[in-house]
């Protein structure tokens, strides 16, 4: 078999173009996963009623929905999100457990159920959307709705009464690699001590159970800061990931037991929710102001305000239509057949003798 240089060159060429394209396909892949998978949703618990399976992207604007479902409540947006079933939908979930642990990818504690996260909304969003909703359906629901920012410590928990015996968040022991010197390090055990604490009075029996839907929402922060500071891979950083792992173990045992399984417990990992954040407060008001004047705020418009607007349009719409063929016809009729009007008044009537 003869080959000339010139076609093996072709030949070669084609095959070393098929594999760049292959490694630029690949890398566009990733890199897309990249910036719309900023996050990661994990389903430690369940109730035996809903099932999580795959690995399906989730939009984290639909988690209000998924939760909404997991309760029993009300979905008000559709969805092709294959990743929850439900075996039995007269006992489903009575309580939501989220640990939002800000500013990374993914945990990576193989535990559980993980979907790919697309951070489309903030966490704070997603709260306030199913705290309204559970608040709509049942005003009493009210006090089973728990949001707790970890970050500002004893603060954040002043306002529920099962928590008040909670006085202090100092460490109780030595770390092997973390050190309280550390303004990050530091942080990150606070929010730990508390979480713990929390936890503990979970345990204890503190929180009585209502038959009423609840929610409790943790905010974890500092993990970001450990790891940025002492770097990835670095021993800190392992021995900080592995607290908060068995933190959140235990958190999940304490609400199951307290709920006796029907409860969902689920970790939110987000990369860019603090970035977010960041930029939303950069329009806060100015300190000391009484007046939210200077900030060139929209109007704000009742709920109703959708709805009489269409009202108003497509009723100017039809009338507007129907005028102009009334207007048409009468412009077409035939003043000596058409109308009753003009023969009744013409000058040389017809009279019957």
């Amino acid at each position: 078999m003869i080959v000339r240089l010139g076609d093996f060159h072709y030949q070669c060429l084609k095959v070393l173009n098929l594999e760049n394209m292959i490694k630029v396909s690949v890398l566009i892949s990733y890199l897309l996963a990249s910036v719309y998978c900023s996050g990661e949703f994990i389903v430690l618990h369940a109730p035996k009623s809903i099932q999580f399976k795959g690995q399906e992207k989730l939009d984290e604007s639909l988690l209000k929905e998924v939760y909404s479902a997991a309760l029993g409540q009300p979905i008000f947006q559709s969805s092709k999100w294959s990743g929850m079933y439900f075996t039995d939908p007269f006992n489903l979930a009575e309580s939501i457990v989220t640990i939002a642990v800000d500013g990374i990818t993914d945990l990576d504690n193989g535990k559980g159920i993980s979907f790919p996260l697309n951070a489309d909304e903030s966490e704070v969003d997603v709260f306030g959307a199913l705290e309204t909703r559970i608040y709509e359906q049942d005003p009493d629901a009210q006090k089973n709705i728990i949001r707790i920012d970890l970050s500002q410590g004893l603060d954040s928990i002043q306002s529920y009464n099962f928590l008040n015996d909670i006085k202090s968040v100092e460490p109780e022991k030595q770390y092997k690699h973390l050190k309280v010197g550390f303004k990050e390090d530091r942080q990150f055990i606070n929010e730990l001590q508390l979480l713990n604490a929390i936890t503990e009075k979970i345990e204890s029996g503190a929180y009585q159970r209502s038959p009423a839907p609840s929610v409790f929402w943790f905010k974890f922060s500092a993990y970001k800061s450990v790891v940025n500071f002492h770097g990835e891979n670095s021993t800190a950083a392992n021995e900080a990931k592995v607290l908060l792992l068995d933190a959140i173990a235990r958190l999940q045992s304490a609400f199951k037991k307290l709920y006796s399984g029907d409860v969902l417990v689920n970790v939110l990992t987000n990369e860019i929710s603090h970035k977010r954040v960041a930029r939303a407060t950069s329009n806060e008001v100015k300190e000391g102001s009484d007046s939210f004047d200077d900030l060139n705020l929209a109007s704000t418009y009742n709920e109703n305000f959708p709805v009489i607007f269409n009202i108003i349009l497509w009723f100017s719409v039809i009338m507007a239509f129907t005028l102009l063929a009334i207007s048409v016809v009468i412009g077409d009729m035939d003043p000596g057949r058409d109308s009753i009007i003009y023969r009744m008044t013409s000058t040389r009537m017809k009279k019957e003798n």
